[in-house]
C-alpha cells in the first residue's frame, strides 16, 4: 500500500509539467494571462518535477533499488522546497490564470498546498522499514 502510495504521487506530479509548462508558454509569448515575472522560478522548478515523475514512476516499478530511493528523496525534497517556494511567490506576487473556471489565487494557492501535503507523505513514507526492503535499502 505504501509503495502504491509514492506511484500515485510521483505520477500525480506530472501533472505540475503540463501546468507550468502551458503558464511558461504564456509568460515567454507575451499572453495577457501570463504570470508576473516573480513566477518563472517555480514554473521551471514544476517542469523539471514533473517532467521527471513519469521516468521515476516507471523506475519505482521496475527496478527498485536503493540508489532509486535517495533520487526519490532527492527528487521529493526538491519539489518540496519548490512549492514553498511557490507558496511564498503566491503572496508576493498573486497569480490568478483562469478566473472564468475558478482557477484564481485561492485555488493555485490551494493546489500548492495539496501538493505540498503529498510531496511531505512521499518524504515520510521512504523512511518506514518495509519501505525501505522494497528498494533494497
Amino acid at each position: 500500500m505504501k509503495i502504491n502510495w509514492i506511484i500515485f504521487v510521483t505520477g500525480w506530479m506530472s501533472f505540475r509539467a503540463v501546468g507550468s509548462g502551458l503558464f511558461l508558454f504564456w509568460i515567454f509569448s507575451g499572453n495577457e494571462r501570463s504570470a508576473p515575472s516573480e513566477w518563472i522560478v517555480p514554473f521551471v522548478g514544476d517542469f523539471f518535477i514533473g517532467t521527471t515523475a513519469l521516468f521515476l514512476v516507471y523506475y519505482i516499478i521496475k527496478k527498485p533499488s536503493s540508489i532509486l530511493w535517495g533520487l526519490l528523496l532527492s527528487w521529493n525534497v526538491i519539489g518540496l522546497l519548490d512549492l514553498i517556494g511557490a507558496i511564498n511567490v503566491s503572496f508576493a506576487a498573486p497569480y490568478g490564470p483562469i478566473p472564468e473556471i475558478g482557477f484564481n489565487e485561492l485555488a493555485v494557492r490551494s493546489i500548492l498546498i495539496l501538493n505540498t501535503l503529498l510531496q511531505i507523505s512521499c518524504i515520510f513514507l521512504l523512511f518506514q522499514k518495509d519501505t525501505k526492503e522494497y528498494f533494497k535499502f
